[in-house]
């Protein structure tokens, strides 16, 4: 391999390893965010707290998979 051929992967990994961390982060404020701010105090809230972590995922995924993440 030249040098530029070894630079050009280097930088496809880094920026490969960034994206996966951002995506990680995103998901993990988002359900810490849900977490938090929906406090049950029913179990009618507790299911009300998983369908919208559920949906959130989920629209996280969507949002991932359009934008091509």
């Amino acid at each position: 391999m030249t040098l530029i051929v070894k630079i050009g992967y280097n930088i496809f990994m880094v920026a490969s390893t960034v994206s996966f961390v951002l995506r990680a982060l995103l998901v993990m404020m988002l359900w810490i965010f849900v977490w938090r701010f929906v406090e049950p105090k029913t179990q009618f809230m507790r299911i009300v707290r998983a369908t919208l972590l559920v949906l959130c995922l989920l629209g996280v995924l969507v949002v991932l998979k359009i934008t091509g993440g």
